[in-house]
């Protein structure tokens, strides 16, 4: 194998060259560095780690956050010749032996894993074992308290990087310059090479328009569809605000498949298969439809109520117009938007007293061990009112990201494998200290709060929508982009 990266892309990729910031990032680990990347989404994060995976040898290990995510980039690596697999909880038992001997044995080239893996101590012994010749981090957003999608298991991996002798990778679309500060902190890069791709894209228009009702905006929304040929994907921020959705589109006339994480994963995968064969024009979604969605001819991705963070509406409306051609970005926005946006931080950053009154009610069913066995729905009116056991869950993970708890049997987010138990039928560990201190969850909801700010800023300025999505990622645009909503100055 040639393991000049020039040639292996042209060879083994089928590419004819690299992408702006790719190659920069190739050669850095290629020389041994740590590197971080911030390529805009479409921008071929992956190959950022194939190259390299074929070049250097042993092993890449690669943590991605979601299983339907790793599946779509095992498929690609494999496509580059390499050998792939990933290991998730919900493979049966002598899978995921066999592919520990295969690590073992070095007779794979690239492995990914969810983060909670790297919980497990049996897997961390058999890697630090291995022939690890590099460490990849996709979606590396997800490992900053101040970014958005915060994943707890994300801060394990720097205690892996620093148990590994090979360089360490870190790549995502969309981070701030504090969150980009806050990955090379949390993963002790040494003196990395930081590759910042323009945040632009000037082939996207930007739209926002106000809408009040469900109803309205669904109007409105099979009104758009009408006007833009092309696939689209339509975002819902529930996954019952999805359905409802598609079942109006679709008694409109329009050919629409919902996906959201509470399908069985049988039909997220027929869904997903139809949508990037062409034989499905919409797809109507909760944010767990799109990542490893690399479909080049979306012409219009809208949002039927704007997501809490610029960086995920960024991410997603992102997934438009990943061929260059012009694609348009339309979200909907209604004044009650704010007052639905804050139930979600609510949910995920409870404020102190609903977290002291959750300490308490563990502390008085712990037993001498300090360890709570119970129900989520037994817990539910420490959270003030009547609780889905889903919300205490979230309420729980917001807890133990302060330090006072610890869930012995970690609830993964929705997608990353590890079992599809129902929240309100599962008995929770939780290990229970003393103590709580909540300043670490008041900052987090102090963000979060900021953000969606930051988002109904953007929904209500009257200045140029694209100006202030790159102002917001710490990039200068021109005055007036002669695209968006308020550039021209009329609804599109």
């Amino acid at each position: 194998m040639d393991t000049d990266p020039v040639l292996i892309l042209r060879h083994a990729l089928g590419y004819p060259g690299f992408r702006p910031g790719q190659e920069e990032l190739v050669r850095a680990v290629l020389e041994g560095r740590d590197a971080l990347g911030i390529l805009p989404t479409g921008g071929g994060k992956s190959v950022c780690y194939q190259v390299p995976a074929l070049a250097l040898g042993g092993l890449t290990l690669v943590v991605s956050p979601l299983i339907s995510l790793m599946e779509d980039q095992v498929g690609r690596a494999r496509e580059a010749g390499l050998q792939a697999a990933y290991l998730s909880a919900d493979q049966p038992a002598e899978v995921r032996r066999g592919l520990s001997d295969r690590v073992t044995t070095g007779a794979l080239d690239v492995l990914f894993v969810a983060p909670e893996r790297l919980q497990v101590p049996s897997f961390v012994e058999a890697i630090t074992t291995a022939d690890v010749r590099l460490l990849a981090v996709d979606e590396a957003h997800c490992i900053s308290q101040w970014g958005h999608d915060f994943r707890p298991s994300y801060r394990r991996i720097g205690e892996l990087g620093r148990r590994l002798s090979c360089p360490v990778l870190a790549l995502t679309a969309t981070a701030t310059p504090e969150v980009r500060d806050d990955i090379v902190v949390s993963l002790a890069l040494r003196d990395p090479v930081r590759v910042v791709r323009s945040f632009d894209r000037p082939n996207l228009s930007w739209s926002v328009r106000s809408a009040g009702t469900r109803a309205e905006r669904v109007r409105m929304l099979y009104d758009l569809l009408h006007s833009v040929a092309g696939t689209a994907i339509v975002y819902a921020p529930t996954r019952r605000s999805v359905e409802t959705v598609r079942d109006a589109l679709a008694a409109r006339g329009l050919r629409t498949e919902a996906y959201h994480a509470g399908l069985e994963g049988e039909e997220r995968t027929r869904v997903q298969g139809a949508f990037m064969a062409g034989e499905c024009r919409v797809v109507v979604a909760t944010n767990a439809f799109g990542m490893g969605i690399d479909k080049a001819d979306v012409r219009l991705v809208a949002h039927t109520q704007l997501p809490g963070t610029l960086e995920a509406y960024y991410q997603e409306a992102g997934r438009a117009g990943r061929d260059g051609e012009p694609a348009r970005c339309v979200a909907f926005w209604g004044k009650r938007d704010r007052r639905l946006a804050q139930g979600f931080v609510d949910r995920t950053h409870p404020v102190r007293r609903v977290l002291r009154r959750l300490h308490r009610a563990l502390s008085k069913v712990a037993d001498d061990d300090r360890v709570a066995r119970v129900r989520p729905g037994a817990l539910a009116p420490a959270i003030g009112r009547w609780a889905h056991p889903d919300e205490v869950l979230q309420a729980l993970q917001a807890l133990e990201r302060t330090g006072a708890v610890r869930l012995l049997d970690p609830v993964p987010p929705d997608g990353v494998g590890t079992g599809e138990v129902p929240s309100g039928s599962l008995v929770l560990r939780v290990g229970v200290r003393s103590h709580v201190d909540p300043s670490l969850a008041a900052s987090l909801r102090g963000s979060a709060l900021a953000k969606l700010d930051a988002v109904h800023r953007f929904a209500r300025s009257r200045g140029c929508r694209r100006r202030a999505l790159l102002a917001y990622f710490g990039e200068e645009a021109p005055e007036q982009c002669g695209a968006c909503d308020r550039c021209r100055s009329a609804p599109p």
